[in-house]
């Protein structure tokens, strides 16, 4: 008990901070070679769990689906192809739901990422990752091309019948879509001027028909409040879009603002036909696209397949979800379960929560202590008790290595990646953030939620899993309060480290 007092005091002394006053603090530590509780306060009050929920949509991703499922987009042609290599009919691609259709997907079979991923916009540590949003489509778009045919009088044509567009994810608001390219965003980066008053320039990855940039905003002096807007837009007759960004950018670095792009499919549809077109297959003008489809289609199947995308691993896509909060990914897992596992039609969130419901169930997990409504953590609420059970389930899962190795490390990567960088705990935390905030306009500031959940080795040997939330964090409005927040939680993850 002796080790327990000494814990609880250092934890205890991480939060004993004027800022947390009318907050409140719950949190558990918990032995996973002993089988014991170490430090509990608050440990069954339900908190807000935000993006700690992926813990378990990951972790339910890995179970259900396995580690090694792939997404397989294939493209398929509606109408024959004649000797001159014309195609008399449509070109399809078939959505799958794969999220990594873009630039992330490495030589050496991994996927890369940026430790502020490009949809957390607006920020000066923001970036994309690099290279060209649209390689798996050209990579398509070469397999099409290799497969003989040279012009479509068709249509180009993405089928996204998987499952219905479901509209905004309550994080970073991108739509959730059975076809995902470049994660749904336009990368729109805005460099200053020199000085004050000198139109900024634009920078626009990638560049498709699907949107048109219109450039008003201006370059502000460096102490002023970034204002750049990119919600003028207007969708054309055909389609298209025109968006004009006004506001203002303060001298200093350039800066990522994401284009949310409205709808997925028709972005993917010119974003395959540009890169159709660079693979050098022309396309019918859209003006006679109806007219010269097939008449009688031609059915999906091997005889049609032109080209097809394997996506990497799961589990792959599992480390990039967890180190960088990707909600779209996220987001997306619980259809995943509903359309490969459940063969749902409709009521898809529905169907899929009940394989994670049952696999919970089967695990002995207390669900009165969680409740969750997606895949991101939007709207989820969890017990610090039931956090470390289940990540104490989680670790004897055949695929808890694959769980384990997305989890952003302290003071190292991903989300925790400024984080207690000089703490003697750096890189000794495998944890899961988690940041819900709101504005506070009475008092001109925000309001923070905040949440750390995983794993340390300490430095004493013992193996732990934790779970540790914060509520309610009041800051101005010129203070980073979710950085503040994690530097909090980070300080009572370092002190379990040091204590145990």
């Amino acid at each position: 008990m002796i080790v327990a007092a000494a814990l609880a005091t250092a934890i205890q002394s991480a939060f004993a901070t004027p800022r947390l006053r009318h907050s409140i603090v719950a949190a558990e530590v918990y032995d996973l070679d002993a089988h014991r509780v170490l430090y509990a306060r608050n440990e069954r009050t339900l908190m807000v769990a935000a993006s700690t929920t992926k813990l378990l949509t990951e972790g339910t991703s890995l179970a259900l689906l396995g580690p090694q499922f792939r997404w397989t987009t294939p493209v398929y042609r509606t109408g024959p192809v004649d000797e001159a290599g014309v195609l008399h009919g449509d070109l399809v691609l078939v959505a799958s739901g794969d999220p990594n259709l873009s630039q992330r997907i490495r030589p050496d079979g991994t996927l890369s990422f940026e430790n502020e991923d490009h949809a957390y916009d607006g920020s000066a540590g923001t970036k994309a990752v690099p290279g060209d949003p649209l390689a798996v489509l050209r990579e398509l778009a070469t397999q099409v091309a290799k497969a003989g045919i040279k012009s479509i009088e068709g249509r180009v044509v993405v089928d996204a019948s998987l499952f219905p567009d479901q509209g905004a994810e309550g994080g970073t608001g991108v739509i959730v879509s059975p076809i995902v390219v470049n994660d749904n965003v336009v990368d729109v980066t805005v460099t200053p001027g020199k000085k004050a008053g000198d139109p900024v320039a634009i920078a626009v990855s990638p560049q498709t028909a699907y949107v048109t940039f219109v450039n008003k905003a201006m370059t502000a002096d460096r102490k002023a409040d970034a204002t750049i807007d990119l919600s003028a837009d207007v969708a054309g007759a055909n389609g298209r879009h025109t968006v004009t960004i006004t506001g203002v950018q303060p001298i200093g670095p350039s800066i990522l603002y994401a284009y949310r792009v409205p709808e997925p499919k028709r972005f993917a549809q010119d974003a395959f036909a540009q890169a159709l077109q660079d693979a050098g297959v022309s396309i019918a003008p859209e003006s006679a696209s109806t007219a010269a489809a097939s008449a009688s289609p031609l059915p999906y199947g091997p005889q049609t397949l032109v080209a097809k995308h394997v996506s990497l691993p799961l589990a792959e896509d599992v480390r990039i979800t967890l180190k960088v909060s990707d909600n779209l990914h996220a987001a997306l897992m619980p259809y995943m379960w509903a359309v490969y596992l459940a063969h749902a039609k409709s009521d898809y969130l529905r169907a899929g929560f009940a394989r994670e419901r049952g696999l919970f169930r089967a695990a002995g997990l207390n669900l009165d202590g969680a409740a969750q409504q997606d895949g991101l953590g939007s709207s989820a609420f969890f017990t610090t008790d039931f956090m470390v059970h289940y990540l104490q389930w989680a670790r004897a899962q055949a695929w808890y290595s694959w769980l384990f190795r997305g989890l952003p490390v302290m003071g190292v990567d991903g989300t925790l990646s400024s984080i207690q960088k000089s703490s003697p705990a750096r890189g000794k935390v495998f944890a899961k953030t988690g940041t819900d905030g709101s504005t506070d306009y009475l008092n001109d500031g925000g309001v923070i939620e905040k949440g750390l959940a995983g794993y340390i080795t300490t430095r004493g040997g013992r193996h732990v899993a934790f779970a540790f939330y914060v509520s309610a964090m009041l800051g101005p409005h010129d203070e980073n309060t979710g950085e503040v927040a994690g530097q909090i939680l980070g300080a009572m993850a370092t002190a379990t480290y040091e204590s145990l």
